[in-house]
């Protein structure tokens, strides 16, 4: 079917004198018009036609005019100002309205060719675990219902506690000595009743635990931290296997931190591991962080959790994994640990590794099919 172009709703189009200035995310396009004619094939750009029938419409209109409509029309699309009125869906009427602002937002990326729906769809039919509902996966399970998913998986095994409640927003003082699992289940259904949401009471031992939990899944999010250095091991080698991309962080004192492991594209965490230096020293200090977290002594960085960090991380984490799954732009943390600090809230990288050929972990998987 041939496209028929619209002018986007979020790409309002003004008439200043001799020009056109059309709203572009905080900025202007202004094109000069004189005679009128791209107010005219404005005008014409409301859906209802294909560029065929808009060019015959506008010779209807300006007799003699050698203004080049379909030119003007790529142009327009190369912009980004225009989509296609007649782009297919397969979003429900309750789906399109409680998407609506997130298809508005998909619509600044929308083109002749990109279709917004399908970004919407592309979200939704992705089944994801989420390992952990405590501070960031409290923050995180809400924000990927927002944000489309329809199947959730969410994994833990503690109970709510009184100093949980400055971040943790999934529950209240109602449910301290609670099951989180069950809180949350109850939290996330009430807040999305159609998406299917399946909790696991379970504490995570080894990889095989995390092969159980990731089998068929799409995506994961990682949000657990015991034991601390084995865990991430354990959830890299468990995804790398499966093939399926995760996306990891946690809150460090005054940073938050995010990397994102695509199996076959990005180095893994084993990866990450052997490029730093990897001298006796750092052993010893590895040895001794993780023997402190298995103690559960109470000292270091796991004591200090502010919420508004927690909330930072949470949004960074939910953007990289919609910027992956719609291939609106490239994710940011892919291969990469993204950190924002309180100090200055701005938002850099603070380290980078690449794929080791030679790696135990990831070192011969095969990169993703184009279909995948």
């Amino acid at each position: 079917m041939a496209p028929k172009p619209k002018f986007k709703v979020t790409n309002p189009a003004y008439d200043v004198n001799d020009s056109v200035l059309v709203h572009q995310c905080g900025a202007m396009l202004e094109i000069d018009d004189p005679d009128r004619t791209v107010r005219g094939l404005i005008a014409l750009l409301d859906g209802s036609r294909t560029v065929e029938e808009i060019e015959q419409a506008f010779r209807e209109r300006h007799p003699g005019s050698d203004f080049d409509v379909r030119a003007a029309v790529t142009q327009f699309d190369e912009a980004g100002v225009i989509e296609d009125a007649d782009a297919p869906t397969t979003l429900t009427p309750y789906e399109l309205e409680r998407f609506k602002r997130n298809l508005g937002f998909f619509e600044t990326y929308a083109s002749l060719t990109a279709n917004k729906y399908a970004m919407q769809e592309r979200i939704k039919d992705c089944k994801v675990t989420l390992l952990g509902v405590g501070g960031v996966g409290s923050y995180v399970s809400l924000s990927l219902l927002g944000a489309g998913v329809r199947d959730l998986k969410v994994v833990d095994f503690d109970k709510v506690e009184l100093s949980n409640l400055n971040r943790q927003i999934l529950y209240s003082e109602a449910d301290i000595g609670q099951p989180k699992i069950e809180a949350a289940v109850n939290r996330l259904q009430g807040y999305y009743a159609d998406a299917k949401i399946t909790g696991v009471e379970q504490r995570l031992t080894s990889v095989a635990d995390i092969e159980n939990v990731i089998t068929g899944r799409d995506f994961v999010f990682c949000a657990v931290d015991r034991p601390k250095m084995h865990v991430i091991q354990w959830v890299n080698e468990a995804c790398v296997r499966a093939g399926v991309p995760f996306i990891g962080g946690g809150v460090e004192l005054q940073r938050s931190v995010i990397y994102l492991v695509i199996p076959g594209v990005t180095g893994c965490t084993q990866c990450w591991r052997l490029a730093r230096a990897d001298d006796e020293d750092t052993h010893i200090l590895r040895e001794q962080m993780e023997a402190r977290h298995l103690e559960n002594t109470g000292i270091g960085p796991d004591m200090a959790a502010f919420g508004p960090l927690v909330s930072v991380l949470n949004s960074l984490m939910v953007t990289d994994f919609v910027r992956f799954m719609t291939n609106i732009a490239p994710p940011i943390a892919a291969g990469r640990l993204i950190e924002t600090r309180f100090d200055d809230m701005s938002t850099r990288q603070a380290e980078q590794w690449d794929r080791l050929p030679g790696c135990s972990v990831c070192g011969d998987i095969p990169p993703p099919s184009l279909a995948s």
